[in-house]
């Protein structure tokens, strides 16, 4: 949780920390300007009421506009779609350039990490010589920084990077997961030799196994497809039998098809769901289900890429990946993440080449969703954090897709 007054938890350095208590003292002798806003998006946070808390911290910078602490918090913001990212990023860019190094660098990590999300490699390549200025010895940030300038483009740098950390730390070499570097590597002429590289040709060789295999089942079923969301709207109508009259059916994360389930039917041909297990446990998964697995960029920006998809490869599962530049539309529409449901919705709609009729389109609620937080079967999740989905944004997108209004 984001702290309520301009102090930097945990251990600093001797610099960062007296910098920090000149700070808090000016800002006490000034009358601790924003303290009531501070304290009200405390109180609206632990409620769960997100949108209003963060409403509250925004005003709390316009009173105290220089606290790099507090313009830290507010950027934050941005990664749960309360803050739009053209907002976010003057507030990270001048943090990096004049906050406290502690703070500089972890706003330095953030907004590479939300522009290589967001904009992509490219964009996030700007900020890549900071990331390995002279002296900086953390192994993760200089493998991230390879990983970066791989997929950007930019093999040499990487593969230098990959050599500098190779000299200092061999082990951290051998346990990273980005599995594009890892390819890379192991292409450029067995210079650095990574043990790892035969897991990831595996895994690589399993992913081509059903490269296009969405669009494939898409078209096959000219059209006779149903996309079924988890929302409420499904309770009490029975529509489990005219979902499974399609041809294909394609469902979301934590699904609650079952066999005879009269709400929501019991087929599952395409099954949407995060690479990892945390959340979504996997499911024994019926021969030619397709599971496409969402997360952006996993085969180059997840530092754990290898090992989130190498269970799949070792259950003969199908598998494919959302395509990066769908996820960059999407961004740029939603100004925050998008959900599974909508990223399903989107590409089917996308390989159909028409809009979506209202009989093809179940469960979804996105009206439901309007404060940060999600509904799912009618169930109100808060948790600790607020939701990552825009949902006022993902029901115009939503609409943009279908025929008709769709009210429930």
């Amino acid at each position: 949780m984001f702290s309520t007054y301009p102090h930097i938890l945990g251990r600093l350095g001797l610099e960062d920390g007296l910098h920090k208590i000149g700070q808090t003292v000016r800002w006490w002798m000034e009358g601790a300007p924003g303290r009531r806003d501070r304290k009200k998006y405390l109180r609206l946070y632990e409620q769960g009421e997100f949108e209003e808390a963060a409403l509250a911290l925004r005003h709390a910078l316009t009173a105290t506009p220089n606290d790099p602490e507090l313009m830290m918090q507010v950027a934050s913001l941005s990664r749960f779609g309360l803050l739009p990212l053209a907002d976010a990023l003057p507030l990270l860019q001048t943090i990096v350039s004049h906050g406290p190094p502690v703070l500089a660098q972890k706003a330095l990590n953030f907004l590479v990490n939300l522009l290589w999300e967001r904009k992509g490699a490219n964009e996030a390549m700007e900020w890549f010589p900071r990331l390995i200025r002279e002296g900086e010895t953390s192994e993760r940030v200089l493998l991230r920084a390879a990983a970066l300038a791989n997929d950007a483009g930019y093999r040499r740098e990487a593969f230098d990077l990959l050599a500098r950390i190779g000299r200092s730390k061999p082990s951290a070499l051998s346990s990273t997961g980005y599995l594009d570097l890892i390819l890379a590597a192991a292409a450029d002429n067995g210079k650095i030799v990574l043990p790892q590289a035969e897991r990831a040709r595996a895994v690589a060789a399993h992913l081509s196994r059903f490269e296009d295999r969405f669009v494939q089942l898409i078209q096959q079923s000219a059209g006779n497809l149903a996309v079924v969301a988890n929302g409420p709207s499904l309770e009490a109508r029975r529509l489990g039998s005219v979902i499974d009259s399609h041809q294909l059916v394609i469902r979301f994360n934590n699904h609650a098809a079952a066999v005879e389930s009269a709400d929501l039917g019991q087929r599952t041909d395409i099954w949407f769901r995060p690479a990892d297990f945390t959340h979504i446990p996997m499911r024994e998964t019926q021969p030619g289900i397709l599971v496409v697995l969402t997360g952006c960029n996993i085969r180059n920006r997840f530092s754990n890429g290898l090992q989130l998809l190498e269970p799949y490869l070792h259950r003969d599962v199908a598998i494919e990946l959302v395509p990066t530049a769908l996820y960059g539309r999407m961004f740029a529409a939603l100004d925050a993440s998008p959900s599974a449901g909508l990223i399903g919705l989107a590409w089917t709609q996308s390989e159909v080449g028409e809009k979506l009729s209202p009989g093809q389109v179940f469960g979804y609620s996105l009206d439901h969703n309007t404060s940060a937080v999600s509904h799912y079967y009618g169930k109100r999740h808060t948790g600790s954090w607020p939701s990552r989905h825009n949902w006022q944004a993902e029901q115009t997108f939503f609409h943009s897709l279908i025929s008709e209004v769709i009210s429930a």
